[in-house]
């Protein structure tokens, strides 16, 4: 008798299921469950942008922090003119901001109450972030594509 393959998928819908587990979430009002899923899919994104820039994808011990960091230090350093054209400094500070509103929100939790209203505003504020990240991520990567084939076309 044969033995099956196994059959690796590529969880291409990934990111689907988890924009809809957060809506959920916030319809739901369970505000930094959804802040924890958007941390999550932010941090898929940023280290996708990162694989398409520097041609490797960042380890798995690699953070959100540091993600947002490397992608702030290949923008300063002016290298890659498609990622200072869609990301600007001021939304990759925002992400950071974001991210340590978020942390300080669950340290906070142990000793101090944590108001409903600042869970479901860092709830929001990860969804505009996400938003505008997908746009711009979104652009970056067909220009980053249509300026890959035209180098290939050059060679």
């Amino acid at each position: 008798m044969k033995k099956k393959k196994k059959v690796v998928k590529k969880r291409k819908k990934d990111g689907k299921k988890l924009v809809e587990k957060a809506g959920l979430a916030i319809k739901n009002e369970f505000y930094l469950e959804a802040s924890w899923i958007l941390s999550s899919i932010i941090e898929k994104k940023v280290k996708d942008l990162l694989e398409k820039i520097e041609g490797h994808k960042p380890g798995a011990g690699y953070t959100l922090e540091q993600s947002i960091k490397r992608v702030k230090y290949l923008h300063l350093t002016s290298k890659h003119p498609l990622l200072t054209l869609h990301f600007t400094i001021k939304f990759i500070d925002e992400l950071r901001n974001w991210k340590n509103q978020r942390n300080t929100i669950m340290k906070d939790l142990l000793e101090v109450h944590v108001s409903k209203a600042r869970m479901e505003r860092l709830a929001m504020d990860g969804i505009r972030l996400l938003k505008e990240f997908n746009s711009a991520h979104k652009t970056f990567k067909s220009e980053y594509i249509n300026s890959d084939l035209v180098s290939n076309q050059s060679l």
